[in-house]
């Protein structure tokens, strides 16, 4: 599973599962870019909560086009 990361510079990176779940702690917060699979996220969010954390996620718009948006995750 690939995900795409919106970087603080707004920059897309693409990590794959296993260094995305190593950088996973405590509360910590990563954004999504829209072209991440909505599915892989949900699957994501599953694997997060059996390590025993808990997850807020949701669609942030950031303007008022359909399709300017990004997934936020925050870990707690």
């Amino acid at each position: 599973m690939e995900l795409k990361l919106v970087t603080t510079d707004n920059k897309i990176k693409t990590v794959d599962l296993e260094k995305f779940l190593s950088k996973v702690k405590k509360d910590s917060f990563f954004y999504f870019s829209k072209e991440t699979s909505y599915k892989d996220l949900q699957d994501l969010i599953d694997l997060i909560e059996k390590e025993g954390y808990s997850v807020y996620f949701r669609e942030v718009k950031y303007t008022l086009e359909d399709d300017g948006y990004m997934y936020e995750m925050h870990i707690l």
